[in-house]
């Protein structure tokens, strides 16, 4: 129904009364109304009035309250027929539905009798999960500082291990030792107790019991621990190098030499030590002291794997902001140890203010946590419930990006592929202006690796390198080497099934690879990567340092639940708006028309895939509409229509009557009078929503496009072969990504400027967006149309150079999208001037182009579709 409709709700009971009053845009009035057995009551309506955003709500009993979004159009709400049988509402456990009007807008009408009565309803009960859902996600932001982080028994034993800077008889931190005691394994380990680890679980051990040992403290849990790791040394023999705490190599010996001179009875001969003891030579043989001296290199996170070695007072200079190294607790306390830095001692002082007994491996993580959790948000469909506190998270980072990159943890001297290319990728695609420069830094020898002397890629730093070079702008030689490079690696992996990594534990590591193999940024889209993401998001994801780590506001069963229950909520509404896409494709008798591809549940994915908001249904409604009546026309003109016919047609076109069907086949007669109604009907829409009649501007849309494929049936019947040229000025009108878009584009709730439509920016946008769909479509369906005798631009290439492989044709264009592709993307990413949501369709459409002939004509074939279709509007996730 539009603003300046009336509405209609009938029910079967009882007539009440009837109220036909106006109500002002952004206003709010009551209607007190009594009952005809004069009882208190409550009447609930919900519904859509405005397909702009308007809403109907309730308020108090025995009154209406009709509550309007912005808009600028005056509204008439008429309740007509209201009854009361309220002993039958009152059995049913059931809200009503009615039926109201010629829109058919879905809406709830409840009569109870009085303020005891409960009123729920799912749709009630789901909104509250959500909101209580959101709540706990903004006061996750709320409360984001430095990172939150588990404990680590490693570390916390390393300070524990620190002399007092008073008495070197006592130690400085007891309340380690305290926690030590309290947290020893039923089976006298320590570490992660939800996951066994050999590497992680015998390290942390050792840590522990050479502290207790220290200090003389508990010698039962001391000899518990001593038995632990004589039973499991050898099980570190058998795990996979990938799972191998950070730096294990280096601190893990020194560290049983501290247990020697200790006098612990531990396995000292075992060959899984020795092996332990040969690449801990190896490695210090790459990276010199000289160097470790002079250079903040990754070594500095690990000083207590070297402290007999490092000169310290060299090695004082090497500090962080904050006091650490690196931001390692372990070695700081370490450095501590040995050197009484007043700011290694505030540094550890700020982090047990916070953790209190114990210590976290790594802190702070802030930019980490910001990254991620940010990435997480998105990638499970759910950002946009928190768009300010998800702009000051991005602001922060930003302060921190520099020339170098960034760390897990602003102000570093040590910079990372991994935390870089998550900011890069995010920052870029919100609109921050970065470089993809500083990417040069991790390359070497034409490798990239994560940290500078890395000599084994990870999985997942790989993967967000991928990720980010996925969003490349025009002539960026680096995201292109990038890009080559770990497409390269993660496929090999993949194929190796190795696929383990060296920074977290995650089941679903493979199946992120394997979609973003598969489906690269621009051409993937967001419900389709949200449901895949959602399926394979762990709660339970463990990250590696010296010891596993959980990180709180990263992986939870918060973000969890809240994407399961908005994905089901919007598949719901979805499937309502399909319905109705079906009535309207079978009233208008679409479905009778044997020679077209009956497509519209493909069509309504396309944009529900995208533009998968509640608030945009109209929108949804709107791009199908257009995408089949484009689909219907293709087909006339390819399969059905004469060329007298088609004249016919599109003279009837022009005209704009719908008297001139009569002179028209009984299937153009079917497809022009669903035209004409549904132009009629969606124009009429556009002075609800902005406030002036679009009517002739979108008439002139389709005529455009009908035009363009005239003259392509002109060609075909006489024959005629235009230059590539002629050709694809005409074929980026004929694939109407044009119409499609515009004509959506005015039910997004922003107002639309005609004049847009002719800025030179927004031209070069759309030529770019037309340029690609035309390509996909005629490189994905060349073949097919050869036969057809349509004309493509792989044909006419091949006539026109005298190439006699397609294949050469076929990658050319095919280079020449993937360019057009990084221009729009920079066209769009680096704009300003249109807003968020107009201009984030244009983009969306490029990426539905490119999901769609990803592997063949998606359009033309069901099977490659069906899977996706199927998970999007109707599987819902349990």
């Amino acid at each position: 129904m539009s603003c300046s409709g009336n509405m209609y709700i009938h029910c079967c009971y009882l007539p009440v009364c009837q109220i036909d009053m106006p109500i002002a845009t952004c206003s709010t009035k009551r209607v007190t109304f009594q009952l005809l057995n004069g009882s208190s009551a409550i009447v609930l309506v919900r519904g859509r009035t405005n397909k702009c955003g308007t809403v109907l709500q309730c308020t108090l009993k025995g009154s209406f309250r009709y509550a309007c979004m912005p808009s600028t159009t005056a509204c008439h709400v008429r309740l007509d027929t209201i009854a009361a049988s309220l002993g039958e509402l009152q059995r049913s456990s059931k809200p009503k539905e009615f039926s109201h009007g010629e829109t058919d807008v879905p809406a709830t009408m409840w009569l109870l009798q009085s303020t005891e009565t409960q009123i729920s309803t799912a749709h009630a009960n789901e909104n509250e999960q959500i909101q209580h859902l959101i709540l706990r996600v903004k006061a996750m932001f709320q409360n984001m500082n430095l990172g939150e982080v588990s404990l680590s028994s490693y570390d916390t034993a390393w300070v524990a291990l620190v002399p007092s800077l008073h008495d070197p008889r006592i130690p400085q931190f007891p309340q380690c030792l305290d926690w030590i005691e309290r947290n020893q394994l039923p089976d006298g380990s320590w570490g992660d107790k939800e996951m066994f680890l050999a590497f992680e679980r015998v390290c942390n051990t050792l840590a522990c019991v050479v502290a207790l040992k220290t200090w003389n403290r508990c010698r039962w849990g001391v000899q518990k621990g001593i038995d632990f790791i004589h039973r499991n040394i050898e099980r570190m023999g058998n795990e996979d190098e990938e799972y191998m705490p950070t730096a294990f190599e280096v601190v893990f010996p020194s560290l049983l030499e501290d247990a020697r001179l200790l006098g612990l009875d531990l396995p000292y001969d075992s060959s899984v030590i020795e092996k332990l003891k040969r690449e801990r030579e190896k490695k210090l043989e790459k990276i010199p002291l000289e160097l470790v001296h002079k250079y903040p290199t990754t070594l500095l996170h690990s000083l207590e794997g070297i402290h007999r070695l490092v000169d310290w007072n060299k090695i004082l200079k090497l500090q962080t902001k904050n006091g650490s190294f690196l931001y390692s607790t372990a070695s700081t306390a370490c450095a501590l140890k040995y050197t009484h830095d007043k700011r290694c001692l505030d540094y550890l002082n700020h982090v047990l203010d916070k953790f209190h007994e114990a210590v976290p491996s790594v802190y702070p993580l802030d930019l980490f946590e910001r990254l991620w959790m940010v990435d997480r948000l998105e990638r499970l469909g759910i950002s946009r419930y928190f768009e300010k506190e998800i702009k000051d998270a991005l602001d922060y980072v930003y302060r921190c990006w520099t020339d170098n990159g960034i760390a897990w943890a602003k102000d570093s001297n040590v910079f990372d592929a991994d935390d870089t290319a998550m900011a890069f990728r995010i920052l870029r695609l919100h609109g921050y202006p970065v470089s993809p420069e500083v990417f040069y830094r991790f390359k070497k020898d034409g490798q990239f690796y994560c940290f500078e002397g890395e000599t084994r890629q990870s999985v997942t730093a790989m993967f967000n390198l991928n990720r980010a070079a996925q969003i490349q702008f025009s002539d960026e030689r680096i995201l292109e080497e990038v890009f080559t490079f770990t497409e390269s690696f993660l496929k090999q992996r993949r194929s190796l099934g190795r696929l383990k990594d060296k920074w977290v534990i995650s089941r679903g590591i493979r199946e992120e690879v394997s979609y973003t193999l598969e489906f690269p940024w621009w051409k993937s889209l967001q419900r389709v990567e949200a449901r895949q993401y959602i399926n394979h998001y762990n709660v339970d994801d463990a990250w590696i340092a010296k010891s596993l780590y959980r990180m709180p506001f990263i992986n939870n069963e918060v973000f969890r639940s809240l994407a399961i229950v908005d994905y089901n909520k919007c598949q719901s509404i979805h499937k309502k708006e399909l319905t109705k896409v079906l009535m309207w494709n079978q009233q208008s008798g679409f479905d009778k028309l044997t020679f077209a591809r009956q497509k519209p549940a493909e069509c309504f994915f396309s944009i529900a895939a995208t533009l998968f908001e509640p608030e945009f249904a109209y929108a949804r409604i709107v791009w199908t509409q257009i995408s089949v009546l484009v689909t219907l026309i293709d087909d006339l003109y390819d399969v059905e229509g004469s060329p007298d016919d088609l004249e016919r047609f599109i003279n009837a076109l022009k005209r704009w009557d719908p008297k001139e069907v009569e002179t028209l086949s009984e299937d153009m007669k079917i497809v022009y009078n669903g035209l004409y109604n549904t132009i009629n009907m969606i124009g009429k829409e556009t002075l609800a929503c902005q406030d002036r009649d679009f009517t002739l501007y979108i008439r002139e849309l389709v005529e455009r496009f009908v035009d363009s494929m005239h003259m392509e049936s002109k060609w075909k019947a006489r024959q005629i072969f235009p230059t590539l040229e002629e050709y694809m000025e005409n074929g980026k009108a004929s694939i109407a990504v044009e119409a499609i878009i515009q004509i959506s584009s005015f039910f997004l709730g922003e107002k639309i400027l005609e004049e847009w439509f002719v800025d030179p920016d927004y031209l070069s946008i759309m030529n770019s967006i037309s340029t690609i769909s035309r390509i996909s479509n005629d490189i994905r369906g060349y073949q097919r149309e050869s036969r057809q005798g349509k004309l493509s631009c792989v044909t006419l290439f091949m006539k026109n150079n005298e190439v006699k492989n397609d294949m050469v044709a076929v990658l050319h264009f095919t280079l020449l999208r993937d360019t057009e592709m990084r221009r729009l993307t920079e066209k769009i990413l680096g704009q300003t001037r249109f807003p968020r949501r107009f201009i984030s369709i244009h983009l969306n459409m490029a990426r539905i182009i490119n999901f769609f002939y990803s592997k063949g004509d998606g359009h033309t074939s069901l099977d490659a579709m069906y899977e996706h279709v199927n998970n999007t509007l109707f599987r819902p996730i349990t």
